[in-house]
């Protein structure tokens, strides 16, 4: 196995960049071990290809370090993606409805489906779940998370990473910005544990 510092040098400088504490948020959706040696954020876009592409090696990662790790997810709408921020609206409200377990089935549902995220869409996935449409519809018209997921925003915007976007990962003291493979995501991982 390679040694972390070395790892780490291989990547490029705008790829890893140490950051002082990042708090780990009570109320965000995860999976994973409850009481984990390791938790890993995922920070993305429901818009974003990059982070569609990257969700294969974090559920490898997960299916093998799940019972150490702690997987959570954490929104980074983009302005240039018309229908992200509404996305994780509806991401928010299918977890305040069904839970944690129904927003990771969500969540990939709206990775497959990336290309149809208008709030038709949206309403549409949701129905399928389980969830109560009127109270999703309602939800989405009053934008009651939309605080929830631009507070996200504003504290990944408070790191002051140079180069940022999505996806990235805070694993440890670091953020690592860009769609890694799954042999690149365990190291990493593994290097943390």
């Amino acid at each position: 196995m390679v040694r972390r510092r070395d790892f780490l040098l291989g990547l490029t400088l705008a790829a890893c960049v140490p950051v002082r504490a990042v708090d780990v948020p009570p109320n965000v959706p995860r999976k994973g071990a409850k009481k984990p040696e390791l938790v890993v954020q995922e920070i993305g876009d429901f818009e974003c290809s990059f982070c569609a592409a990257v969700q294969p090696a974090v559920e490898r990662v997960m299916a093998a370090y799940g019972e150490r790790v702690a997987l959570l997810w954490r929104d980074y709408p983009l302005d240039r993606h018309p229908h992200a921020l509404g996305a994780a609206e509806a991401a928010r409200e299918v977890r305040a409805q069904l839970g944690d377990e129904a927003f990771w089935k969500y969540h990939a549902v709206l990775f497959r489906n990336q290309r149809a995220l208008a709030p038709a869409d949206l309403l549409r996935y949701a129905a399928a779940l389980g969830v109560d449409p009127k109270r999703m519809a309602s939800a989405l018209e009053l934008g009651i998370h939309r605080d929830g997921v631009l507070s996200d925003k504003r504290e990944i915007d408070a790191l002051a990473l140079p180069s940022f976007g999505t996806p990235a990962f805070i694993i440890g003291a670091d953020v690592f910005v860009g769609n890694y493979g799954y042999d690149e995501l365990a190291e990493l991982v593994e290097a943390a544990l």
